[in-house]
């Protein structure tokens, strides 16, 4: 797999997109200087009820050009993503890719579908069907790759969330994912496009957690805490490239009008 060069960005679209793209949050822009830089991978490190899926579609919201925006989802169905942009008006004129259903269709359909020959054996039209058809796993299947590619063969200025990389970090050697990622930076740098990369805190050790945020341009964590008997969700900007002014914690809402809204910011440099 090679990183996608045979594109041109013409003095035109640079001006057009601008050096700088907004994370659909107009307060997150402001307490940022004006947003995130194109060419930027984000890496959203998550904890479990932070509200990470919701950041990752709201970040989409923009969606300057629909054709090249897209939402690579492990977990959801592409109805119950279009629900949330429905819920908030967002722009949902944008590609989205569901892993997680092509997962059940192709790997475990197939599976389910093979446990049951196995318990209840097979009849005529069970051979039949078989003869035109594998019941079998089927290690072509490639998820990792198709991810990748999908990241990669995107033009200029293209906008991409991914929610989440547990899937690939499960199923596949951490170093090939961390081989993917990489080209996936080294392309969105290039075709100066925006990526954002979700991944749960507790599927990763220490090492892959370091290397990732090496890899990313801005490292932010989403995360859950008790203050007295109430709930806070906390969101740390731990790394922002040539920007160290703009590492902060803020605590932040959800707002039925706005979505994700930060409210109280702490500068940390």
């Amino acid at each position: 797999m090679d990183v996608n060069t045979k594109f041109v960005i013409s003095a035109e679209d640079e001006k057009f997109f601008g050096k700088m793209g907004s994370f659909g949050i107009p307060k997150f822009d402001k307490i940022m200087n004006g947003g995130v830089p194109r060419g930027f991978t984000i890496l959203a490190l998550t904890d479990p009820g932070a509200g990470a899926e919701l950041f990752a579609k709201q970040f989409l919201s923009p969606c300057e050009e629909p054709e090249n925006t897209v939402y690579i989802s492990t977990n959801e169905t592409s109805d119950e993503i279009m629900q949330v942009y429905d819920k908030y008006n967002w722009l949902n004129e944008l590609q989205i890719i569901s892993i997680g259903s092509e997962y059940n269709e192709r790997v475990l359909g197939k599976e389910l579908q093979a446990s049951k020959y196995r318990l209840e054996g097979f009849n005529m039209s069970d051979i039949q069907r078989l003869s035109q058809t594998r019941f079998v796993d089927d290690e072509t299947e490639d998820f990792l790759t198709e991810m990748a590619n999908s990241i990669i063969e995107r033009g200029p200025f293209f906008r991409c969330a991914i929610e989440n990389l547990d899937f690939f970090f499960q199923r596949y050697e951490k170093s090939r994912v961390i081989s993917m990622l990489r080209m996936m930076q080294a392309h969105t740098q290039m075709a100066k496009g925006i990526l954002l990369l979700c991944v749960s805190t507790d599927s990763l050790d220490t090492s892959i957690e370091q290397e990732m945020s090496s890899i990313a341009d801005m490292v932010l964590t989403f995360g859950v805490h008790m203050i007295g008997s109430e709930f806070e969700t906390r969101m740390i900007v731990r790394k922002f490239r040539n920007a160290p002014e703009n590492l902060s914690v803020m605590s932040y809402r959800v707002t039925p009008e706005e979505g994700i809204t930060p409210e109280t910011v702490q500068r940390i440099a």
